[in-house]
């Protein structure tokens, strides 16, 4: 039996290449997450890390800093050692699926923490649950919360 190229050529995903994470980071719902937004301070008591990449450009979380998940782990010592300085990093991708890109990512911080020697009582990370879709369907029409591109 011929084998053929397509065959033999197998998909690899793009998260293959890394150490796999932790996928026990807690979660938060979007209720949680825009209460926090509302009462606390941007970068200094919380700080959203949205980790899409082209997806990024639709509808993103007011402030969130976009670090793609593509590219978190060969950076994460020093994104670790930047946001280690902050008490809540929130995670999030599209949905945050199980192992989906904010849970994959969420887990690599909390690895890199623990790496580092940094408490998880100085650094929480937690991941949103339904990402960006369920946050964006509940909070659309709040520009305090959620900005449109």
């Amino acid at each position: 039996m011929a084998t053929t190229a397509s065959s033999v050529h197998q998909e690899t995903e793009w998260y293959s290449v890394y150490p796999p994470p932790r996928f026990d980071t807690p979660r938060i719902s979007a209720e949680e997450l825009a209460e926090i937004i509302k009462s606390k301070v941007e970068a200094v008591d919380y700080i959203v890390v949205d980790v899409r990449r082209t997806d990024f450009e639709d509808t993103f979380i007011r402030g969130a800093l976009n670090l793609p998940a593509h590219s978190f782990y060969p950076t994460v010592s020093t994104i670790t050692k930047l946001l280690s300085r902050i008490p809540l990093v929130i995670f999030h991708c599209n949905s945050c699926k199980e192992t989906g890109r904010g849970p994959r990512t969420a887990g690599w911080y909390r690895a890199e923490l623990e790496r580092q020697g940094i408490a998880e009582t100085q650094s929480k990370a937690l991941v949103l649950t339904g990402g960006i879709k369920e946050f964006s369907a509940k909070y659309e029409n709040e520009s305090a919360l959620v900005s449109k591109l």
